[in-house]
């Protein structure tokens, strides 16, 4: 019997597609369903590239830190579990604290395959843990103090900075740091890291899950382990899967991102279950996509909400002194859309329960508005 943690890389199910495996891998194939639909559903064709590594350039060079130290500020390195019974750890990097609890901490997981670092990861020196690493920025996600278990060292506050920037890129919200700090850019939207990042967001699911709970209140508790239940049977990622994989897809990524004009970074979190609970940015996205695919209100409905409930975020509310500021939007801007940039340095996210179930309900109508403007 194998699991999720025994599952072959990508480059291992693509030596296996090229003939090269050397054996293991295949007879691994015949007890794992999951592996042998991922081999299946790799593109006919598709080649890694040679892609050189990012050179990796630590602003501030490196500072390590006896693991006694524990420190759980920003750039803080820990293993990390999903529950006490795993036998299988996380590395993450601590890029900060959740506002409204100092137990929750958001973090970046830490990956060994240094060639698969596009320009929203962020590449370590191998001398911070004996290997060749980089910050998966694009998978970040929320864990609870108990999950971290043992302290690794902590980057420099230089490195670190550089982390939290690059963080706030990935959302939209600041320019990137240099290109000398990230790793490689995407080729296109076949890129097959593309697909790589894609698995490890699935694989996470299981390391976010202890706080994604904490975020229901107990009269949404039964709401939520309904959506639970069936999250594999109506996630947004299994709907859209049905029209974009296997032997009946009738759309490839490519065709469906031009045929809709959706951007493909919104793609990859839709694919993964992921929304943009707080600013919405993505509904447009999102309903263009659904309208493309020809999916229907009641058939979308379940599979976005389930995936708003997994997603991070709440309501965005002003803080800090009341001074005059010009708010540089963008002709035809909303009131939100301005709010949001006036106060983007002066803002809380509100993630409580209450406040995160009236986002959803607010971003369901939004988006049926959405839907209904493509008729």
């Amino acid at each position: 019997m194998t699991t999720e943690l025994d599952c072959l890389s990508l480059l291992e199910l693509l030596d296996i597609r090229d003939g090269s495996d050397n054996g293991a891998g295949r007879a691994h194939l015949v007890d794992c369903p999951r592996c042998r639909a991922l081999l299946a559903a790799i593109p006919e064709g598709l080649e890694l590239p040679q892609l050189a590594s990012a050179p990796v350039i630590s602003p501030g060079g490196i500072e390590r830190r006896a693991p006694e130290s524990g420190s759980t500020r920003t750039g803080g390195l820990w293993r990390a579990i999903g529950t006490p019974e795993d036998d299988f750890t996380w590395v993450v990097v601590i890029i900060g604290v959740a506002p409204d609890a100092d137990n929750r901490y958001l973090v970046a997981p830490v990956i060994a395959e240094p060639t698969a670092a596009t320009d929203q990861d962020l590449p370590l020196d191998p001398a911070l843990l004996g290997y060749a690493t980089f910050a998966d920025v694009a998978n970040t996600g929320v864990i609870l103090r108990e999950q971290l278990i043992e302290p690794l060292g902590e980057l420099a506050r230089p490195a670190a900075s550089t982390l939290v920037e690059l963080y706030r890129a990935v959302l939209g919200g600041e320019e990137p740091p240099l290109p000398d700090f990230v790793g490689v850019p995407v080729l296109d939207e076949a890129d097959p890291r593309l697909l790589a990042a894609d698995e490890r967001r699935q694989a996470l699911r299981a390391l976010w899950r202890a706080a994604d709970r904490l975020v229901i209140d107990d009269d949404d508790q039964a709401d939520a382990d309904a959506i639970e239940g069936e999250q594999t049977q109506r996630g947004l990622a299994v709907l859209l899967g049905k029209h974009l994989s296997g032997p009946e897809a009738e759309w490839d990524r490519s065709t469906l991102l031009e045929a809709s004009g959706a951007e493909g970074a919104w793609l990859n979190c839709f694919l993964g279950n992921q929304l943009d609970l707080t600013d919405l940015r993505d509904i447009g996205d999102l309903a263009r996509v659904l309208h493309t695919l020809d999916v229907q209100w009641d058939e979308a409905e379940g599979a976005v909400q389930s995936a708003l409930w997994r997603s991070p975020g709440g309501i965005r509310e002003a803080q800090g002194p009341m001074i005059p500021m010009a708010a540089r939007g963008k002709p035809g801007a909303s009131d939100d859309e301005v709010t949001e940039s006036l106060y983007a340095d002066q803002s809380t996210i509100d993630t409580s329960a209450p406040a995160r179930k009236k986002q959803v309900a607010g971003y369901l109508v939004e988006l049926r508005r959405a839907l209904e403007d493509l008729e």
